[in-house]
């Protein structure tokens, strides 16, 4: 140690001049670590300016591509003065919005020519007035109808297009319902068929239907009720140990065409005029009241109900069943059925719903100061 002192004190340098040396010659591991970080925030910097430049250069080759297409189709379709100048960008667009106003009008010509491609209903023909018979045969699932639809034409047409959804259509008559054209006869049906990717019905005529004339289209079916909770289906209960079935009605929002041809979109309203054929051992409802009862030759019943309001296909309803009821009246004279399984009934379990709607139905009526409109509830 004394040697080592001499030689510090010789050298004019202290112990610790000596440990400052050993760290300044230590690699600065920090320093590069930061160099490094560096490096990899420009490289990725660099890459995503590179991968921007590719987009926008992908981009504008499209759009010269599109544009490139629309000249060529432009060349195809233009008229002579669009060929003529091809070059001047005034004949550019003259060819595309040729080669467009073109397209409208294959489009429009396809809508003409297949009007059960759309996705919507033809706008040529509206519903006026339905007059609907089934027969519901309880014990198969099965039932048959006939519907006559009372149709204003509002744009020349051939085609009758309607919804129809799993119906088996055996016939179809289309006449005259205008009272100074009945002599002229029926219209000749070309063919009938079903489209069934858009649920519809589709009847093609010899010729034109003409505007502002009425018509009216007669169709004889038949169908299962299919145990789904739409449109026209069957349900069953037990009743001390032994099941028994109804038919009811749930067509809303688009479920009436399961149960008969019809223009079944919100917007076409019409009235309705149902007769309902069963076994005299079951009754049958509807939104009307029944306007007369008939008894056939078989033991079945008839029963015809009223014409029903202006309204859209969704809100028809029916049902065939065996129910019993409760009634109560409100004040404005409407007459308020609660219906449901005998035991119920007999039990009460049906009472708090029948008075809490009639006092709701009071209620809204003084609430909005509009009448209910029908004569029962």
């Amino acid at each position: 140690m004394g040697i080592e002192a001499v030689m510090s004190a010789r050298t004019g340098r202290a112990l610790s001049d000596q440990w400052a040396d050993g760290v300044a010659v230590r690699p600065r591991t920090t320093e590069r670590h930061i160099t490094v970080h560096k490096r990899l925030v420009l490289g990725f910097a660099v890459s995503i300016l590179a991968l921007i430049a590719v987009t926008a250069v992908a981009v504008a080759l499209s759009v010269k591509f599109e544009r490139c297409v629309g000249d060529q189709n432009g060349e195809g379709h233009g008229d002579a003065n669009a060929r003529a100048t091809p070059g001047t960008s005034s004949a550019t667009g003259t060819r595309t919005h040729d080669a467009r106003t073109r397209g409208d009008e294959d489009v429009d010509d396809d809508d003409a020519r297949f009007p059960w491609r759309r996705a919507r209903l033809p706008t040529a023909l509206r519903p006026r007035h339905y007059e609907l018979a089934l027969s519901v045969h309880m014990d198969n699932f099965t039932f048959a109808g006939r519907v006559s639809v009372d149709v204003e034409c509002v744009n020349a047409t051939r085609y009758v297009v309607l919804h129809a959804d799993g119906l088996d259509v055996h016939t179809v008559a289309l006449v005259h319902a205008d009272g100074r054209r009945a002599g002229a006869g029926a219209v000749r049906v070309h063919r009938h068929f079903a489209y069934a990717p858009a649920q519809l019905y589709v009847i093609a005529l010899h010729r034109d239907l003409k505007p502002l004339r009425t018509y009216r289209l007669n169709i004889s079916f038949q169908a299962r009720r299919e145990n789904e909770l739409l449109g026209f289906f069957r349900s069953s209960y037990l009743l001390h140990g032994e099941r028994r079935f109804l038919a009811v009605t749930q067509f809303s929002p688009t479920h009436a065409r399961k149960a008969f041809p019809c223009f079944d979109e919100p917007i076409y309203k019409a009235t309705f005029k149902v007769s309902l054929r069963h076994e005299a051992s079951y009754q049958s409802l509807s939104n009307m009241p029944v306007e007369a009862s008939t008894v056939d030759e078989d033991g079945w019943v008839t029963n015809h109900f009223s014409r029903t309001p202006r309204m859209s296909t969704y809100y028809l309803a029916w049902a065939v069943c065996n129910f019993t009821y409760r009634e109560a009246v409100t004040d404005s004279g409407v007459v308020i059925r609660l219906y449901a399984r005998p035991d119920a009934i007999q039990s009460g379990s049906g009472d708090y719903a029948l008075h809490i709607t009639k006092r709701l139905l009071h209620f809204y009526q003084d609430y909005f100061k509009v009448k209910y409109s029908l004569p029962k509830l």
